[in-house]
């Protein structure tokens, strides 16, 4: 990989769109016969939503781990910070949900 990539955020927009790009592939397998929409009101409906996207945010795993082998650092730790992110996203939902 070309050193001109090894940014910070480029690794973050790589760690956020991976997630969701693995999200539609499971959308494609599982749920075509939904339409994009009715998929996402679907999970959200199931309370599943956060959950599907708290995996889908495990391939950055992978990305994180190709980008450090390849010695891009930076990129890597954009990477870390997007999964981060997701995981602030599914704390802060998790302590929103009301319990029982």
């Amino acid at each position: 990989m070309d050193r001109k990539w090894d940014k910070i955020s480029v690794g973050l927009a790589f760690g956020i769109v991976l997630p969701f790009l693995v999200m539609f592939i499971f959308y494609l397998s599982s749920y075509a016969y939904l339409t994009v929409p009715e998929f996402l009101r679907k999970m959200v409906f199931q309370a599943i939503f956060v959950k599907l996207l708290s995996l889908c945010a495990i391939i950055n795993l992978g990305s994180f781990f190709f980008l450090y082998q390849t010695k891009n650092d930076r990129a890597a730790r954009g990477v870390i910070l997007a999964t981060f992110i997701f995981a602030l996203v599914v704390v802060i939902n998790q302590l929103m949900q009301p319990t029982l």
